[in-house]
């Protein structure tokens, strides 16, 4: 996010999704991407949008095709067939989005959907989203995002790119596109491989996206486990976005990448355990007391040392528990003599010696 003269905030301002909030001292906002898992069905997309709240996700995300405004009829192909073709069969229609729209909001899960094209970004409009998602393959479709980009400025809705399959050059010139128009936006880091080599996912980049264009970033995870989304969490990303399925087994469009509702449920917990980890205040807490008492040392006798003695290195020595002449005082024994017993592994006090010009 930037201020309204362009130049970067070094905190960005929060962004606003219906009840979400994204921003720093937040929960990271988790979205499940149903994507078109549901096959097309109404029933199977609602079922979703139920595994995705039982699991704890905040936004449960569909997509929104219009095959005929988004690619040159049967120009795509790949294993399935025409890639027109195919998303027409696993596609839903407006009718069914806007009763997805209702369910989500009686189940208590935040509806989002991407739409491929400004056409559908203009449906989605209608239909009352709270904010738009774009994919990778839209982030250089400038038209396409200057269209968007004027909707967030005048609705104040919120724009979440994706940047895989992009270069640091593009990214760059997308986002200049949305500052112009003082779009309210934030950046994903994404790497559009399905699933992707780890190598590739870089999760270093989400410093450098926030640093050098002052927004908020988050991870789109195409990987089939938590671990690389997990790790975002500790890096910065205050939105994740995981594929999901209701099995894997059912061999949805993107099953392979996809995490089941239970793996979901997993990612909730981890990332909401990280977040409470992520502190950086050092403090001696009260449930650590009962541990230091005994884990800690003391200063203790090595060998019987009679009264009057003077102590000598080799007399003393520092052992467990803590609840003693703390062992940094070890050396301050040395040289003093002993007012009475005291018997071989015996915490010292300093009630035992005094300093050998005090007698």
């Amino acid at each position: 996010m930037t201020s309204r003269n362009g130049a970067p905030h070094r905190t960005p301002p929060p962004l606003a999704i219906g009840r979400l909030i994204i921003g720093d001292g937040r929960p990271c906002v988790i979205i499940a991407e149903a994507a078109c898992e549901h096959k097309g069905r109404l029933a199977e997309a609602k079922r979703m949008a139920r595994a995705a709240k039982a699991s704890g996700a905040d936004i449960v995300k569909f997509q929104l095709h219009l095959p005929e405004a988004e690619m040159l009829p049967g120009s795509i192909r790949f294993w399935a067939g025409s890639m027109d073709d195919v998303l027409k069969q696993v596609n839903l229609s407006i009718d069914d989005h806007r009763a997805l729209m209702r369910y989500c909001r009686k189940i208590g899960i935040q509806y989002l959907c991407t739409a491929y094209c400004a056409a559908g970004i203009d449906v989605l409009e209608e239909l009352g989203v709270p904010a738009f998602k774009i994919g990778s393959g839209e982030m250089t479709n400038l038209p396409m995002m200057r269209h968007v980009a004027r909707l967030s400025t005048r609705t104040r809705k919120p724009v979440i790119v994706s940047t895989g399959m992009s270069t640091m050059e593009e990214i760059a010139e997308t986002v200049a596109v949305m500052k112009r128009e003082r779009a309210y936006f934030m950046l994903l880091n994404c790497t559009s491989e399905y699933p992707p080599n780890p190598a590739h996912i870089n999760l270093g980049l989400l410093s450098v996206l926030r640093k050098r264009f002052g927004v908020h970033v988050g991870h789109s995870d195409h990987s089939p486990t938590n671990y690389t989304a997990l790790a975002s969490v500790a890096l910065g990303a205050r939105v994740i976005e995981k594929h999901f399925t209701p099995a894997r087994k059912q061999r949805g469009p993107d099953w392979h990448v996809s995490i089941e509702p239970h793996e979901l449920a997993s990612l909730v917990e981890g990332v909401r355990t990280i977040e409470a980890a992520l502190g950086a205040t050092k403090r001696l807490y009260p449930q650590e007391r009962p541990v230091r008492r005994w884990a800690h040392h003391s200063v203790v006798s090595l060998t019987e040392i009679p009264a009057g003695s003077v102590i000598r290195p080799e007399m003393v020595g520092v052992k467990r528990p803590g609840y003693g002449v703390p062992a940094k005082h070890l050396e301050t024994f040395y040289g003093r003599i002993v007012t009475n017993n005291v018997p071989a592994d015996t915490l010292l006090r300093w009630g035992d010696v005094m300093r050998g010009g005090d007698r």
